[in-house]
């Protein structure tokens, strides 16, 4: 998270402790994720950026394996912990998981940005597990994980979660 001069985020400190080599194929994918955190953190005056967990993102070819942190924000009491994962076949388009905790349900639209019935808990899910993995957005819309297909959603999600917030 971008901070008060001379102060340094965990999440900076895992960046510059994780730098990806600039000969990768993968590398720009992995700066665009760090970009995207830190632009979140300062369009939303997020006033903490953790790393939470990490998994390793297996790449289609040519194959490289590139370590992701997942990263969770948080701003007055709503906490939001995202996880990219452009190597995932599986389901794609949904590079994105996304985990919502609130002190109060989130009672706005969703504009169908993702499948509010869907439970993640069996899924592989790497830095999210244990504590950062929910059930479905009907279930529990205080306390929910989704995935979502770009950073454009994330994006949304994270408007219209903070919103009130």
């Amino acid at each position: 998270m971008p901070s008060a001069p001379g102060r340094v985020s965990e999440f900076d400190r895992w960046v510059s402790e994780n730098v990806i080599p600039d000969t990768y194929q993968y590398s720009k994918g992995w700066w665009d994720y760090v970009d995207l955190v830190r632009k979140l953190s300062t369009k939303f005056n997020v006033e903490d950026v953790r790393v939470v967990g990490h998994h390793l993102i297996d790449t289609p070819p040519p194959q490289e394996r590139l370590p992701m942190p997942v990263v969770a924000l948080e701003r007055r009491g709503v906490h939001i912990a995202l996880r990219l994962d452009f190597g995932r076949m599986r389901c794609w388009p949904l590079e994105w998981t996304v985990s919502v905790r609130r002190q109060a349900p989130y009672l706005g639209p969703t504009f169908g940005l993702f499948d509010a019935n869907l439970d993640l808990r069996g899924e592989r899910t790497e830095g999210l597990v244990p504590d950062w993995l929910f059930g479905s957005f009907r279930e529990n819309p205080a306390q929910f994980s989704c995935e979502l297909a770009d950073e454009w959603d994330v994006v949304t999600l994270v408007r219209l979660v903070l919103h009130e917030a």
